[in-house]
């Protein structure tokens, strides 16, 4: 037996685009594609940094004591302009449940250290413990400190 393939090419004979049109659509995407990216680098490098929200906020715990069952959290503001501190919460290190928090808010002047209490219902176990401060804006600082 034999077999036999026959194969048909067809050949149509269209015109492409040239090489200069095509060169030319390159160029203009490439163009368009640095004007979009310049656009956006700029906006993002023109703004000052008092309005970028992580550096126009930034606080510290210097330090945490314990008086009975009032936690005093000591926060000190590290840029010049005044940082409104939010809740202030006391947070079980090992379990992560937050057992007290103060919700007030209070001012810090730029440098200034303040003390903030938080009163628990209890005395605190020994253990390992986190204190979490937060500003309006959402910066957050944390300190870690053990009962003994």
């Amino acid at each position: 037996m034999k077999f036999s393939i026959i194969i048909k090419f067809t050949v149509y004979l269209v015109k492409g685009v040239s090489p200069i049109i095509a060169t030319v659509l390159l160029i203009l995407i490439s163009i368009a594609t640095s004007l979009i990216l310049w656009n956006w680098v700029s906006s993002t490098v023109s703004q000052t940094p008092s309005e970028l929200p992580f550096l126009s906020e930034r606080v510290r715990i210097e330090a945490v004591s314990i008086e009975g069952n009032i936690v005093k959290i000591y926060v000190r503001n590290l840029v010049n302009n005044d940082v409104r501190v939010g809740p202030v919460y006391i947070i079980n290190g090992s379990s992560g449940l937050t057992l007290a928090q103060n919700l007030s808010s209070v001012v810090v002047r730029g440098g200034d250290v303040i003390e903030v209490s938080v009163e628990l219902k209890m005395l605190l176990p020994r253990g390992v413990y986190i204190a979490k401060v937060t500003t309006a804006r959402g910066y957050e600082a944390s300190y870690v400190f053990a009962v003994t």
